[in-house]
């Protein structure tokens, strides 16, 4: 056995899985950059295959358990890892997702480990009843996540303040699944109350907060931290997919400022922009 040959197989299987997942987790069925990202873990677990043939010539595995199988395997693993990290922001694509994932990773590791160690009958058995149990569990979670949505992560989903003047400026902000806002720089006059439209064009949540860049920083590093509970501030909108929501907000000193999403990962993939904000009109 090459060990460290075996090494880097063992890590480039599982960065394989890890882009994999991440590609579920980020939208990768909807997203241009998370379908790219699938298709490099593949390559990536495929690598690994490979190198874990030759740092280990004993083992019985075929080119075509490695290639063929191999696909299926980290595709498998990649929807069961990503579909659970994504139930509480997608769970009726999570609800199939992870049932799928966890039946492709049964057959793919069955077929390249223990095809014709185990018993045919013993297969079916253990498979019947850990797919059940996989699905059982994922209809709990999309009716649980269904009738609690947004406790983990609180927003403003539908901000409406009554305003009076018909000529106050509107800022309209699209969103979707590529992780990126639209426009992701504008500019406002300070003192001016402005209203804000978040339009969720994506088949996943978003949001704006926004804020100083120093602010938006360490909220980026609360969201982090699993103990969070969520936000509950006045500068940030949130729009389901296919919906809009809109905030009236007035920034009362010149300066940049900062805004994001903080959706799990949306912020890590880019989601960010900037908010020039020029100073009072005399």
């Amino acid at each position: 056995m090459n060990f460290p040959l075996s090494h880097i197989s063992s890590l480039c299987k599982y960065t394989g899985i890890s882009f994999t997942a991440g590609a579920i987790t980020h939208g990768f069925f909807s997203g241009e950059r998370a379908i790219w990202t699938a298709v490099f873990g593949i390559a990536i677990y495929l690598v690994g295959g490979i190198l874990e043939k030759f740092s280990n010539p004993d083992k019985d595995h075929s080119w075509t358990d490695i290639l063929a199988i191999g696909i299926v395997a980290s595709i498998g693993l990649g929807f069961f890892t990503g579909g659970l990290q994504h139930f509480p922001d997608s769970p009726a694509r999570s609800a199939w997702v992870v049932p799928v994932g966890f039946v492709m990773s049964l057959i793919a590791m069955y077929l390249m480990d223990a095809k014709g160690k185990v018993k045919i009958k013993s297969l079916l058995v253990y498979g019947a009843i850990s797919t059940a149990v996989v699905v059982a569990a994922s209809f709990y979670a999309l009716t649980y996540f269904n009738e609690h949505a947004g406790d983990s992560h609180s927003h403003n989903l539908a901000t409406s303040v009554e305003v009076t003047s018909e000529s106050i400026k509107e800022v309209r902000i699209e969103v979707d699944d590529t992780m990126r806002f639209v426009p992701s720089k504008w500019e406002v006059q300070a003192g001016e109350p402005i209203r804000i439209i978040l339009v969720n064009k994506g088949k996943v949540d978003h949001e704006l907060v926004f804020g100083s860049e120093k602010e938006i920083i360490a909220h980026a590093k609360e969201m982090a931290n699993p103990n969070f509970k969520g936000h509950h501030h006045t500068n940030e909108i949130s729009a389901k997919p296919g919906q809009q929501a809109e905030l009236v907000w007035t920034f009362k000193e010149p300066g940049q400022y900062a805004m994001a999403c903080f959706e799990p990962g949306h912020y890590e993939a880019g989601m960010k922009g900037v908010i020039n904000v020029a100073g009072h009109k005399h």
